[in-house]
Parts: structure tokens; sequence; C-alpha cells
């Protein structure tokens, strides 16, 4: 390989990892298993090895997965929060063993073996023996603190248990997996579907879901479990090994492993990996894999960490179960945006503790890729033990004469759901990767119901009730066209939706309908991002709304935004830079009068792109590039966004952009907890942002105002140390209105 293709190729692992990272972490939504992941980041780190000049440190395979999101205010962890080496061979076990043997100058070392849960990872901060915190790893420096959802818990004491046994530090991180049961899991699932829900797809994202959200209240209808087995910052230092930790938790009173292992060198620790194989499908939570730890902690401290991950600690991932069936047919579904995606349906065969009768195929050039065909006999895993997908064919089992599976013309070169044209797209879209193909009538009743689901998913309006199948179902009857159509829904069209058969009825309910209809009217409040968004406007993420929402007041400023204008001049600029430039290679001066002219423009052209950048667009993030600026344009003149702000505006919509300029709150810094009477957390930061303040997550001498509703903590208390102002909703509300 070159050094220009493997620079290419560096380029092409970093986008698709990034985009895996952001899909596995922050959308809890991954599309393919760990292992087809881990294969792609080791090709990543292969290539920068080989090729150093090509190394960054911005590079996925030097940072820790970001579980971050909005709504959530960042703590950082006393001692950082890192994820761990995988491997999936004995060999790489006992190079691991081999590794530490040099780096410690001795082979007489002791191991843990013990079960890696498939969940969210958190830690849990105690003081004096008191629980005070809950924060994910985030980008393993600072985390979301999600301590009101993780009150919820049960299994949480508020106080460790002390006495002698017990030795209770000052201050202590514990470091765990939250996880949902199997049978809750179940018990969820069964409600949505009564419910005409989209069901959730597996335990472990419906976990790292459920304590993302806003509302702790919701949380706690989930039973969520914990179970911990590491620990961090920990003042004074009262645990001297892994085995004596766990005995240590144990002692205080805090959910641990089943079972651990303790083993002599690795040869011992590899027979209690395969011991654990056998075991880990009784356990309560889900396991992936065994995580084999150095014992004794002060040879831990001695090895030390990468940025990354500890060299004391490895996770041996279990291979997926996996089954052969046949490939009875490819269906194709149409999703949100209009990418077609190919589905496989298999004759049914039992897998992992489910009958799998469909599976994942990605897109055309993936298919082509395993030469997977209609008739074939194919191999199908769990991906992470959770998502159904094709892993290979058998082509010397295959039946005569079966034909490449040919994406248009299995659609007859048409959408298979509104009839309308179809394009391959040769860039990568958030609903498929790679190239694939999409359908151009923004009308389509399957983009349509999708983008509804969308609207009120979670993650953009919060609606609760109108998931696929409801949304589905208002599209199909004609009640929704636009996503705000929702809103013209009464709430007896809604309680009497049949979303069954004539035969089989299945009523969605008053109860149903009554909860949608409060959280629609909730929804108003949402600030101008999470509209943006929430529309689905091609190429603007969660993160570009966030930050095009910052910087316009409404949509009124958005959709003539001077500022989207200057990034696709600034476009235009250096791409004429470049083209045009007087020694371009590409383009050379057709003789000495040519040469000066270009010049003369260069110089007029830097002058412009000087004041661009030091102007209108200084301080703009990469997240709003040309590709967003010129699709966000072309959607809100375009007929569909046109259509889309026609029915805001009669609906009286007028979403807020949060600009942060000089006002009553500048330079002052605000801290919130407990929960407040009126005002959704999201909603009061929003309020000082826009007024020129800033939102902390601590409280300290800085601080000017805490911000305290019911059920306020420890940040209370430290106001009250300080002297610092305490005030509530109605007072703060009054300062808000001036």
């Amino acid at each position: 390989m070159t050094p220009a293709e493997a620079q290419k190729r560096i380029a092409e692992l970093r986008a698709e990892v990034s985009r895996h990272d952001e899909r596995y972490y922050r959308q809890a939504k991954p599309e393919i298993s760990d292992f087809e992941y881990d294969a792609l980041k080791k090709e990543l780190a292969d290539l920068e090895g080989q090729f150093p000049q090509f190394a960054r440190a911005d590079s996925p395979t030097q940072l820790v997965g970001d579980d971050r999101v909005q709504g959530f205010k960042e703590v950082a962890h006393r001692q950082k929060m890192l994820s761990l080496d995988n491997t999936y061979n004995e060999e790489e076990v006992r190079a691991f063993h081999t590794r530490l043997v040099k780096l410690l100058g001795r082979d007489d070392l002791r191991y843990t073996v013990e079960p890696k849960i498939d969940g969210l990872a958190v830690s849990l901060t105690y003081e004096q023996g008191r629980f005070v915190r809950a924060v994910t790893r985030g980008k393993g420096d600072k985390g979301d603190d999600v301590t009101a959802n993780v009150l919820t818990i049960a299994s949480i004491p508020r106080e460790l248990k002390g006495g002698a046994q017990a030795k209770v530090p000052d201050i202590v991180e514990i470091r765990g997996e939250i996880y949902l049961t199997a049978a809750e899991f179940e018990r969820i699932n069964a409600e949505r579907a009564a419910a005409g829900e989209e069901l959730f797809a597996n335990p472990r994202n419906t976990a790292a879901g459920t304590i993302k959200q806003l509302d702790s209240t919701e949380v706690a209808k989930r039973k969520l479990s914990i179970v911990l087995y590491s620990l961090g910052h920990c003042e004074p230092r009262v645990v001297e090994s892994q085995a004596d930790l766990h005995g240590r938790l144990q002692a205080w009173g805090l959910p641990g492993v089943e079972r651990i292992w303790h083993a002599q060198g690795i040869d011992e620790a590899w027979a209690a990996i395969n011991a654990l194989d056998q075991l880990r499908r009784s356990f309560a939570y889900g396991t992936d894999g065994a995580v084999v730890k150095l014992n004794d902690m002060a040879l831990q401290r001695e090895v030390g960490s990468t940025d990354k991950a500890p060299r004391w600690a490895i996770a041996y991932k279990y291979k997926p179960d996996t089954a052969r069936t046949r490939l009875k047919a490819i269906t194709i579904q149409v999703g949100k945006t209009g990418i077609l995606s190919p589905v496989a349906e298999l004759e049914p065969v039992f897998l992992a503790g489910s009958t799998i009768a469909r599976a994942t195929l990605h897109n055309e050039e993936e298919i082509r890729r395993k030469d997977i065909r209609v008739g074939d006999l194919v191999e199908i895993e769990k991906a992470g033990e959770v998502i159904p997908a094709v892993l290979k064919s058998f082509p010397e089992e295959r039946p005569a004469g079966a034909p490449e599976f040919d994406l248009p013309a299995a659609v007859g070169h048409k959408c298979p759901v509104c009839g309308g044209k179809i394009a391959k797209l040769e860039v990568a879209d958030e609903e498929a990767q790679g190239v694939a193909w999409k359908c151009q009538n923004y009308d389509c009743s399957a983009q349509r119901a999708g983008r509804l689901g969308f609207f009120c998913s979670r993650r953009a309006l919060a609606i609760d009730g109108v998931g696929g199948v409801v949304a589905a179902k208002l599209v199909e009857l004609g009640h929704v066209q636009d996503p705000p159509d929702l809103y013209e829904v009464a709430l007896e069209t809604l309680a009497t939706l049949n979303l069954g058969t004539a035969e089989e009825p299945r009523v969605f309910g008053e109860k149903n309908a009554t909860k949608v209809v409060a959280a629609r009217e909730a929804a108003r409040a949402l600030p101008l991002e999470k509209w943006l968004y929430a529309l689905s406007v091609p190429d603007v993420g969660e993160s570009t709304a966030r930050e095009l929402g910052r910087r316009h007041r409404s949509f009124a400023e958005l959709t003539d935004s001077k500022l989207l204008q200057a990034v696709l001049r600034r476009d235009a600029l250096e791409l004429e830079r470049e083209r045009d430039g007087p020694a371009s290679k590409k383009n050379p001066p057709k003789d000495e009068v040519d040469k000066e002219r270009r010049k003369a423009r260069r110089v007029e052209i830097d002058a412009e792109l000087t004041a661009l950048n030091g102007g209108i667009l200084a301080g703009i993030p990469s997240d709003i590039g040309p590709a967003v600026a010129a699709s966000t344009v072309d959607f809100f003149t375009s007929e569909p966004g046109r259509r889309l702000l026609g029915k805001l505006a009669k609906l009286g919509i007028d979403p807020q952009g949060t600009v942060v300029t000089a006002g009553r709150f500048t330079g002052k810094t605000f801290v919130l907890t407990g929960t407040l009477p009126t005002l959704k957390r999201e909603e009061a930061e929003q309020k000082i942002l826009a007024a020129g303040g800033k939102v902390s997550g601590s409280v300290s001498k800085k601080t000017a105002y805490v911000l305290a509703g019911e059920e306020a903590g420890s940040k209370l208390e430290k106001a009250k140390e300080l002297g610092v102002a305490i005030i509530d909703e109605a007072e703060f509300l009054k300062m808000v209105q001036g």
C-alpha cells in the first residue's frame, strides 16, 4: 500500500469508526457487531502504526468513546475512567501476560477473571460514606451527571456500611455497569407493544437510553439494575488488590458480580475464561466477554495506563453465537431520509434465546461483497449478541441459477412504497453504510412515517407514544402529512386509533392519547435546536442543530441566515483560490497578463477571506461547513421546507434559539440542583444561556446563584457553606423577566 492509498484508507476508517461511535455511545443504536467494529478499529490502528506520518491525537484509536448528550451537567472524574483493550483469541491473552512480565520483571503474576457486563459504564462517588454523585464515563476525563436517574436504582445504598471490616474511605469512586434484566426488558417491550409503540432492540441499548432521559420519574418506571466491579479515586487507599475490592464491595453493601476467579499465572486465567463462558448465560446481566485484571493494585499503578486503556487489564470477547438457515427473500425497507435498506427474510431459527426470522443486510454493496443470494444457506449471528446480521453465505449449498442481487431491479427501478424515482448516492448517510439507493420523493409515505416517528423520538421532541407503528398508522389514514400535523390530530382521533385490523382491533386508547397531547404541548417550549433536529433537515445532526440554534434566534432568521451565506461564500472563495491560483498546475495561466490578473484576484480573495474569518465566521465550529450550509439553505427554500415553516406559523410555534448575548446574566454562573416545580432543567439552562449567563455542574466561590428545587442534594449544602445566593424557580423567573 502506497502512502497516498494509506492516507485515503485511514481517512475512510476514521470517518466510519467515528460514525459507529456516535451510534453506539450517544444514540445507543449500534448497527454492527462488536467484532466488526473492533476489526475496523484494528485496521485503522495498524495503518497508523505503519504510516506514523498520518497518526493524529484525535484519531478514534487514541480516544475513549464519548457517551455525553445534551441536557446533563458535565462533571470531571477524580480519576480518569478508561475503556479496555479487546482481544478475541488466546494468543493475544497470552501476549498480554508476556507484556506484563516484561514490564514488571517477574513472572509470578496473579490475576482475577471477571464477567464483562454488557451495560452502560457509570461511576458512583461516595463522600464520608454518603452517596453524592453518579457520572457516566463520557469521554474519560468528564462525563454526564446522572445522579437523579441513578437514585431510582433500588440496590444502590445511600450510605455505605461501615465497621471494622469495611473501612469506608473519605472519598471513593466506584465503577460499574447499569443494565436491565431480561425479565424487565420483556416487560417494557410488552407494554410498548400494547401501546402500539416500536419495540426496543435489546436490553443494553434500552438501559443506556433510559439513564440518559431528562425526567427521572420516567426512568423510575423502568427498573434498572447495577453491578459494581472496579475502583477509581480512593482516599485514603483502603483496598490493595482486585480480590480485596470485591470483598469490600460486599461489606459496603454494594451489588457486585456473581463470581470472580483467582488465577496464578496465565494458564489458570485462560482456564477461568473458558469456565466463565459455560456459566455466563445464567447471570442476571448480559455478558459478552471476560476481563482479566492484574490482582495487585500496587502493580497496577506500576504498569500504569495509556490515554485510552489500563495496561494491567484486558477484555477477552467471546465469539457471538451463530446459526445457519436459509435466506427465503430479500425485502426492502424505506427510512425517513428515503434510504432503501435490504432486509434478509429467513427460515426461522432459534439463536441466543430468541427465534430469528429477519436480519440486516446493510446495503447492496455489502450483499455483493459477501456474495449473498436468495436461496442461499447463510450464517447469522446476533451482533454483540443483540442485532441479527448475516455473516456469510455458502455458495456450495446454493440452488442452481440463483442470480446476484440487484437492488434497483428488485424494486423495478422505483421506490417500493410510493413508486417514485430512486437514485444512487455515492456518499455515506446516517441510515446506510457507504453507497446507497434513495427514494427521491420527499412525500413518500414511508419517509413521512419515519420523519414523524423521529420527530417524536426522545432525542428530538420527546413526544412519547408515537413510535413506528403509531406514526405509520397516522400517515396511512391521512391524519399526518408533515410532522407538525400531529398537533392538528384531535384527542378523540388519537384515542380511537386502531393499530390492529378490522378483525382484530387494537385501539390506542384514551390514556395513551392523553399522554401524547400533553407531550406535544410541552414540546412547544423546546428551543430552536431541538425543533431543527426534529424536522430532519438533511445533513443536520444533533450537534449541528445545537450549533445552529446557538447562532440564530428563530426559523425566520435561519432561513435568511447571513452566517450560512458567509459559509457558502467562504467555500466558493477557497475553491476559486485553489482552482485559479497564479501557480495552479491543474489550470495554469494562459499568459503573463492572465498570471498578473490572477495575482491581483488572489489578493482580493485573501482580503475577503480574512474579513470573513475574523468577522461573522469567527469561532464557527467545523459542524457548520459548506455541506450543512447548502443543505439548510436549500431545504428551507424548497417547497417541503416552506410548507413545514408555514404549518409551524399557523400553529403558533416559534421556537427560539439560545443565542448568547450580553444580558442580565452576563458574567454570572448558575448551578442547578433538585427538581423544579414547572421548568425542566434544560428549559432553565436555555433561559440562563440566552441571557448571557453560564451553567456549571459544581458550586464554588465563583458561583453567583444556586437554583434549587425539591430534593436538592449536596450542591445546596455546599452553597450554604460558601454563602452563595440560593434562589427558587419563582425568584429565577422574576430575574429572567427583569
